[in-house]
Order: structure tokens, then C-alpha cells, then sequence
């Protein structure tokens, strides 16, 4: 297993800087998620690593090892494509033996690693078929398993289940999970879908425009974002936002435009707050409590606009003054569009940003 490291790594295409700076440490072992949307950068870290992209400024380390001019096969490293990128004419079994061959390794080297990765991925009766006869999710085993073939110490995913249908990523999820848990390899994962992010990190880098905007395990990211776009980015649907001003910092008094008061008691912070700071409070769509309210608990009066059946529970949309909120109840509950409604969330499970900054407060 290795350490992989980006040390002040910056990459330019012209006069346009895609990732300026990033430093980024992982450990052996670790999952990692880089989660961004289009164009945020995420992709072409992962190719920094591989070696596929030139850097302009930095380093990359795998292990103890400077690999930043090192060719791709030299890093010790397997990558998974989103594309599959199997040789249409070649047979799962050729297609897997392939890079094998071509390094020379010995015929019973080479056939001892092909077996063990087709008993990994159970695709043993596979290995006569060409790509064309396979279904998307066979395809995206055999790209696994010709990078389980290497046996390197890291793995490199590039949104590897983008292509495939819902179910078919849900199955191929689990099997990449268990796949890191039996071998314990470094895996390094582009994606933009949040629910693969947070099933199968141990820690998601959160990117955007080239920065990392958090770095943390999937429930940090989740229930404590480090700024407003992290917690706006991350879940679904996103977190809701109620601004407000601060009216006592030392007892973290807000006042919100409708010219309610009430104190955020149980909000964690280190610091007191600056009386007439803008602030954004963010509260998750499942975090709204409706009915009986818990001690400590602050009152929202709204009113429904549009409500979305989803199955095991609802998805009510609602208007609070300027500002729509979504709040997730039990599908059997029976609101209405049109209907008032009175929600209440705890400050404990809230965040609070700076709306200058975009920072957690």
C-alpha cells in the first residue's frame, strides 16, 4: 500500500489555471472521493496522478517515490475509466492479459493474476465473450479487473459508473466497496454523484474551481460543511437557507427580515459573533420538525406549495416569506398545496454561515 501525495500542485491550460496550489495527503489504505461538479478540476487531478496530465507547479508522491515525471506505468498504479477503454476485438480474457503481455511477464504469472481477478469479480464465465457482448455493468468489471491485473497499490477511478443505469450503479457500488475492503488498496475516486460519495468514502475531497473546499469523512461533509457551497452542494435535495443578522453576538441572537428574534441555543461555535453580521442559517430538508416541537426548538411559519410523493416518505416545498424551504415528512401525512404549515428546527443540527465569506460561523 502507498501514501499518495499533491504538493502545491497547480496545472494550466494556456492562460486558464484549472487547479492552482492543491495540496492533498492520503493515506495507505484510505478511500478517497474527489467530488465536484464539471469542470471543477476533479478529473484532472486524478490524471496528475496517473501521469496522463502534466503539471505545471508541484509535486506528486506515490509512497516514497517522486512521481512527477515518472511515465504512468512507472507509478504503480491501475486506473478505471468511465469509457471502459476494452479492445473491442479481444476477448475478456485477452482483453485482461493484455498489458501482461506486452511487459513480457511469464505466460504462468500472467494467467495466476487473470484467475485471481475473475474470481474477485466473478466473471469467470465471461472470459470467451468480446465487449460487444457484454452488458455495461459486465464491461465496467472487466476495465476493474484489467486494473486489478497490475497488482498495484493504487487504484484510480474516473466516474466509473457514470454510464450505467441506476440499478446497475447501486449493484457495481457495493462491489467496488467490498472490493476495497478485501484488498486494501489505496482507491482514489472521481465522481459529481453524491450517493456514491458518501457510500464509499473514508474521507471526500469537496472540489471546486480547482480548490478543495473541504476535506473531511462523508458524515463531517454532511452535517458540519465547512462553507455556504460545500453545504449547498452536497445533499439532495440541498440544504435550505434562512439569512438573518446577528443581534447579540455573546448569546447568538438573531434577527431574521420578518423582524422575529430568537437565539440559537446549542449551535456550536468558538468564537462570539459580530452584532449586525449577515448570516445564512442552513437547516437539511430532514431536519425540520413538524408537530410537536422539542424544547429549544426555533418556530418557521410556511406555507405549501408543491408536494412530491417519493414513496417512503414526502417532499413538501413550501414559501417562508421570499424564500422556498424543503422539508422531508412521512408520505402518509396528507398535506396539501396551499396549506399553512409550521415547521421547528434545533440550532444544535443546524450551520451557520458568514454571508460575506461563505464561511461556517
Amino acid at each position: 500500500m502507498a501514501v499518495v501525495q499533491a504538493k502545491n500542485v497547480s496545472v494550466a491550460f494556456g492562460a486558464v489555471t484549472v487547479i492552482e496550489a492543491l495540496n492533498l495527503d492520503i493515506a495507505e489504505g484510505e478511500f478517497i472521493v474527489l467530488l465536484g461538479a464539471s469542470g471543477c478540476g476533479k478529473s484532472t487531478l486524478l490524471n496528475c496522478i496517473a501521469g496522463l496530465q502534466e503539471i505545471a507547479e508541484g509535486e506528486i508522491w506515490i509512497g516514497a517515490d517522486n512521481v512527477t515525471w515518472a511515465e504512468p506505468k512507472d507509478r504503480g498504479v491501475g486506473m478505471v475509466f468511465q469509457s471502459y477503454a476494452l479492445y473491442p476485438r479481444m476477448t475478456v480474457r485477452e482483453n485482461l492479459s493484455f498489458g501482461l503481455r506486452m511487459s513480457k511477464m511469464p505466460k504462468a504469472e500472467i494467467e495466476a493474476r487473470v484467475k485471481r481477478a475473475v474470481e474477485i469479480l466473478q466473471i469467470g464465465a465471461l472470459l470467451d465473450r468480446r465487449p460487444s457482448e457484454l452488458s455495461g455493468g459486465q464491461r465496467q468489471r472487466v476495465a476493474i479487473g484489467r486494473a486489478l491485473v497490475r497488482d498495484v497499490d493504487v487504484f484510480l477511478f474516473d466516474e466509473p459508473l457514470s454510464n450505467l443505469d441506476a440499478k446497475l450503479r447501486t449493484e457495481l457500488r457495493v462491489e467496488i466497496k467490498k472490493l476495497h475492503q478485501d484488498l486494501g488498496s489505496t482507491m482514489i475516486y472521481v465522481t459529481h454523484d453524491q450517493i456514491e460519495a458518501m457510500t464509499l468514502a473514508d474521507r471526500i475531497a469537496v472540489m471546486n474551481k480547482g480548490v478543495i473546499q473541504q476535506f473531511a469523512a462523508p458524515k463531517d461533509v454532511y452535517m458540519r460543511p465547512a462553507n455556504r457551497f460545500v453545504a449547498g452542494f452536497v445533499g439532495s435535495p440541498s440544504m435550505n437557507f434562512l439569512k438573518a443578522k446577528v443581534a447579540d453576538g455573546a448569546s447568538l441572537e438573531v434577527a431574521t427580515p420578518d423582524g422575529r428574534r430568537f437565539p440559537l441555543q446549542g449551535y456550536a461555535t468558538a468564537a462570539p459573533w459580530r452584532v449586525g453580521q449577515e448570516i445564512e442559517i442552513g437547516i437539511r430538508p430532514e431536519h425540520w420538525v413538524v408537530g410537536t416541537a422539542p424544547s429549544g426548538a426555533v418556530p418557521v411559519e410556511a406555507t405549501i406549495t408543491v408536494v412530491e410523493h417519493t414513496g417512503p416518505e414526502a417532499l413538501l416545498w413550501a414559501r417562508v416569506g421570499d424564500t422556498t424551504i424543503s422539508v422531508k415528512v412521512a408520505d402518509d401525512s396528507g398535506y396539501e398545496e396551499g396549506q399553512a404549515l409550521r415547521v421547528h428546527f434545533l440550532p444544535a443540527q443546524a450551520s451557520v454561515f458568514d454571508l460575506a465569506t461563505g464561511e461556517r460561523l
